[in-house]
């Protein structure tokens, strides 16, 4: 039997890489924006977060585990780092989060989410729309448009570019300085891969897949930010390469 993984079209492939990294078999169901909250409702799943307000937030990727035992319900898991836990209990072949790690890891995914991801979604986020289908667009436009205060088509050009670029350049800086102190290899553990570069990896996807028109001379904004740093980040993407097959 195998995994369902539910995914948004057109995001950056974590579950698909989680997935393809562990060689757990699965099929990938891709959702519309739009569909979120009533497809993953009707399929009995929880909020992945619910707010002070008590609104809860429907959010992709969440997996489908089926039962070993016949007619028995499947596993339902939302969130990823508590997918990767749940995965790693289960599947322990090629261990996301090896042993005595998992504080390094959530430490780590706070700071994708502090000092990474502020600059990377405002290079990569105007140009999302083209890649979605209509449904999705319209409303990727319309809620991000709410959420920055701003066009899209206004956002992140000119000199603002420039400074989010330098800001981005400066926290991979530090972050090459940091695996730098292995003395050897790519990764955050050296030349054990995890979850941690996985998840850096998939933004790198993210960061390629998307196309830019707003980078001279570059087709994505991953095009722009490989070579730097002596070309770590384009070594780590070329690994990642073998577990981007979707299924």
């Amino acid at each position: 039997m195998a995994c369902l993984m539910f995914g948004r079209l057109g995001k950056y492939h974590l579950r698909t890489f989680v997935l393809n990294y562990k060689q757990i078999p699965y099929k990938t169901v891709w959702v519309s924006y739009p569909d979120i909250e009533p497809t993953l409702k009707s399929l009995g799943f929880g909020p992945s977060s619910v707010s002070r307000s008590g609104k809860e937030w429907f959010t992709l990727p969440v997996i489908s585990d089926p039962s070993p035992e016949l007619g028995g319900e499947p596993t339902l898991v939302v969130d990823s780092q508590v997918i990767a836990e749940y995965l790693d209990s289960k599947y322990p072949q090629r261990p996301l989060l090896p042993e005595g790690t998992k504080a390094f890891q959530a430490m780590f995914i706070k700071w994708t989410q502090t000092n990474f991801l502020p600059h990377s979604i405002q290079l990569v986020i105007p140009q999302v729309p083209a890649m979605l289908d209509d449904p999705g667009a319209e409303y990727f436009i319309r809620t991000r448009e709410k959420m920055f205060g701003k066009r899209l088509t206004e956002m992140c050009i000119g000199e603002e570019r420039a400074t989010s670029l330098a800001a981005l350049e400066k926290e991979l800086a530090t972050l090459d300085g940091h695996i730098s102190r292995n003395g050897g290899g790519d990764f955050l553990m050296g030349s054990t891969p995890s979850y941690a570069d996985i998840i850096l990896c998939s933004f790198f996807m993210w960061m390629k897949r998307v196309p830019t028109t707003r980078d001279p001379g570059f087709e994505t904004v991953f095009d722009v930010i490989k070579g730097w740093h002596g070309g770590r980040w384009e070594r780590l993407h070329l690994w990642s390469q073998q577990f981007t097959e979707e299924k």
